[in-house]
């Protein structure tokens, strides 16, 4: 990119990032959120499935504080896989494909994801086949965009070689890291919560997050009419118009639990 166009670029982010103290909900990191919710559940001698392993594992530095952790990268990319060097197992598989993923029933504590649902063409499968890996009471926690923000209905508009691009010359530092077709199959609130309690999931926690103006920092005056947008959906909780959303669910204990509590 020019350098003229990339100055004009980093100037605005300096603005965006200036106006970011006038707007209470972007002080709420979702991600961080997600972590938080992870360490909490670690303890010693569980097996977690990550979905979505690929290069890293984000709570592999928190899990070594435990005996016994067994992580489990799950992801469609070998050659992903080949750099993850935290996952004490890896599998090459789409846990969205209706096909068995090579994990016995019951045989993880604690599945994760992070970013990774709204890539999943057949988010029933997948819901599926995590209910059937986790044992009764193990916990699936999961963060992900939201199919109603800006940002995803402009992702849902594009091809995505061309989203790809637009995405990798405003922020080139995301490549290899962002930029993967996206489906946001029923990833919003209310179909997400059906979901879950269609495949024995109880006592669900959401929490949302507002704050999507940064993909659209290359230009303040955009930016800001987003943040403007975000802040009053913050306001009036609209859920189903949320940027992001995490849930921890829990997998019913038996076919008698009761329904879950949101």
């Amino acid at each position: 990119m020019p350098n003229p166009v990339r100055a004009f670029i980093n100037f605005n982010k300096k603005c965006y990032f200036a106006l970011l103290k006038f707007f209470p909900n972007t002080k709420f990191s979702i991600y961080t959120y997600y972590r938080e919710q992870v360490k909490a559940n670690l303890r010693d001698e569980i097996v977690i499935l990550d979905i979505g392993g690929g290069k890293h594992c984000a709570f592999a530095e928190e899990c070594r504080k435990f005996d016994g952790v067994k992580i489990i990268a799950l992801d469609v990319s070998s050659e992903e896989l080949e750099y993850n060097h935290d996952a004490d197992e890896k599998i090459v598989a789409d846990i969205a494909s209706g096909a068995r993923v090579p994990l016995d029933d019951a045989s993880a504590d604690l599945v994760t994801s992070s970013s990774v649902l709204e890539h999943l063409h057949d988010l029933d499968s997948a819901v599926k086949e995590v209910s059937r890996i986790l044992k009764p009471g193990g916990k699936f926690i999961s963060e992900l965009p939201c199919k109603f923000a800006l940002f995803s209905v402009i992702n849902q508009m594009l091809p995505n070689w061309l989203a790809r691009k637009i995405l990798f010359s405003i922020f080139p530092e995301v490549k290899g890291f962002q930029g993967f077709k996206a489906y946001y199959d029923r990833c919003y609130y209310p179909a997400l919560k059906n979901l879950l309690s269609k495949h024995g999931f109880t006592h669900v926690d959401f929490r949302f997050s507002y704050g999507q103006a940064g993909y659209f920092s290359f230009f303040v005056p955009f930016a800001l009419i987003v943040m403007l947008w975000d802040f009053l959906m913050y306001i009036f909780r609209a859920k189903t118009l949320s940027s992001y959303v995490c849930f921890t669910a829990e997998k019913a204990m038996s076919e008698y639990t009761s329904q879950p509590q949101i």
